[in-house]
């Protein structure tokens, strides 16, 4: 009698690494001419593999459309497991070189701006104390730039604001603090100091504020309007917050802040914060990892002082 398989059979014994490639090669390209040429194979070679691919697994992973190979339901789930077992085998390359270079392991974090002057820093450091020959390799950007490549396994994690605007499966999210928004100007502008003020009295100023097609962004326009005026007119759109405070430095400006950068600003003398009410943000700070065990090891000490940090933040 023969024994039955387990469930898992095909994907540990047969699975090759040239399946993988080709996978997120054919997404990538959306042509099976192109993908074989960029993984310098014959497009012969590359339609049986695909093809022995399918036939074992009994399913359908790309059908053809007027924008070329387009992934199934099926072919988008392998793509994305294929794609983070690419970048899992890139990230033990870094470790592994890191690990050469005299490192203890190596973590690659991305951070929203939100977060990068004060928590990551101070986070970066507590870290470091104890794990002096582990290297962090922080990337800043937005949610839209990090998401794909923390489900890539390229970064191991994400901090930043945690907003529900954006698909979460196969995602871990951990709330550390509420970090409200402030409006601040530099420490020599006319207004610093001045009590009283609405956002009614000040539509007519210049402004730094977000893009517009962020959440906030829209809060603070819909602020404007609720208190019966258009949002300013006279704007510079930027996220950059060294971009923001070189500005509020050198003009008569107004921009938003999240309150623990504006207060490492002020303490410095840099900026002063106004005293206006603004709408909460969309959601709290917080970590974002993959879903499931931690597959690098030096993560949790990573994790646990960013925690650490963010509850002293939060006090």
């Amino acid at each position: 009698m023969t024994k039955a398989l387990p469930s898992d059979w095909f994907l540990r014994s047969r699975l090759k690494m040239r399946h993988i490639l080709l996978l997120a090669a054919i997404d990538d390209q959306r042509s099976l001419h192109k993908a074989a040429a960029a993984l310098h194979m014959t497009q012969p070679a590359a339609t049986k593999l695909l093809g022995d691919l399918e036939a074992t697994l009994d399913l359908r992973l790309f059908q053809r459309t007027v924008r070329g190979l387009t992934p199934t339901a099926h072919g988008n789930s392998l793509i994305r497991h294929a794609r983070l077992m690419l970048g899992t085998l890139d990230h033990a390359r870094a470790e592994l070189s890191a690990i050469s270079d005299g490192a203890a392991g190596k973590i690659a974090m991305g951070t929203l701006l939100v977060v990068a002057p004060v928590l990551v820093p101070q986070a970066l450091a507590l870290f470091k104390i104890g794990n002096p020959r582990v290297t962090v390799q922080v990337q800043e950007g937005t949610l839209a730039v990090l998401l794909p490549q923390l489900r890539r396994g390229e970064i191991d994690l994400i901090v930043g604001r945690l907003t529900s605007d954006f698909e979460s499966e196969g995602l871990h999210f951990e709330s550390c603090y509420d970090e409200p928004m402030c409006v601040v100007v530099g420490h020599h502008h006319p207004l610093a100091g001045t009590t009283g003020l609405k956002l009614a009295d000040l539509a007519a100023e210049s402004w730094i504020l977000p893009s517009p097609e962020t959440a906030y962004r829209q809060r603070i326009d819909a602020a404007f309007r609720q208190e019966g005026v258009e949002p300013p007119a006279q704007l510079v759109e930027s996220v950059s917050i060294l971009t923001n405070t070189m500005l509020l430095q050198e003009t008569t400006m107004l921009g938003v802040m999240p309150f623990n950068v504006a207060r490492h600003y002020v303490a410095s003398g840099t900026v002063s914060v106004l005293d206006i009410e603004l709408p909460p943000p969309s959601g709290p700070v917080g970590t974002i990892t993959r879903a499931g065990p931690l597959t690098n090891p030096v993560l949790e000490p990573l994790l646990d002082a960013v925690r650490k940090v963010a509850l002293r933040m939060a006090r």
